[in-house]
């Protein structure tokens, strides 16, 4: 896929091709039940030019993944209806920003997350600048990464770690002074791989 743009029209382009690629495939099945379900919104954004992907670092005061890079979003609640309800509502409640300003791309893969959530991710994509209201309790800052650096895969380094008996290869990217590792990173690398790459 083209990752740089002249102008609207290229970025337009861009998400329709998107749109067009996550609906022709089918989601990853992951075989388990029993998991809590919680759900985040992959934002994507034109910026300078190019793809980029919002990202938020937590505080250190949350329950868990303290001070971690992550996408905006978390657990489903029993009146959210659906997860890509929950997921709007926690991009919202977290950075402030809300449905109406989020153009909807599609579903992405399916993952279970070590701290034993069934992690469903939605794409969209949000205008530049965008006005965030970070919830402080729960949000210590929000950034913009650039989507190619998954796509190329540059990566600071990785790691091979082994979780219920099975090995996973972690990525490390480091922007900014910002460490993207984990489901983050994990997530991100597959779609600029299944996704992004032609």
């Amino acid at each position: 896929m083209k990752m740089s743009f002249d102008g609207n029209a290229d970025f337009a382009a861009f998400k329709e091709e998107l749109r067009k690629r996550l609906a022709s495939r089918a989601s990853r099945d992951l075989g388990q039940s029993g998991l809590r379900h919680s759900a985040v919104m992959m934002l994507i954004m034109d910026k300078g030019g190019a793809p980029h992907v919002v990202l938020t670092r937590r505080t250190d005061s949350v329950s868990s993944h303290k001070g971690q890079v992550s996408f905006p979003g978390g657990a489903v609640d029993a009146d959210d209806g659906d997860f890509l309800s929950a997921a709007y509502r926690e991009t919202e409640e977290e950075i402030g920003v809300g449905r109406d300003s989020i153009e909807y791309i599609g579903q992405f893969d399916d993952y279970v997350s070590i701290s034993g959530y069934h992690v469903t991710c939605f794409v969209g994509a949000v205008a530049y600048p965008c006005c965030y209201t970070p919830n402080t309790s729960e949000t210590e800052s929000v950034f913009e990464a650039p989507l190619s650096i998954f796509v190329n895969k540059d990566f600071d380094r990785t790691e091979i770690v082994n979780y219920l008996g099975k090995e996973y290869r972690v990525f490390y990217y480091l922007h900014e002074g910002y460490l993207i590792w984990g489901l983050t990173a994990r997530i991100l690398t597959d779609f600029g791989e299944k996704i992004c790459r032609d």
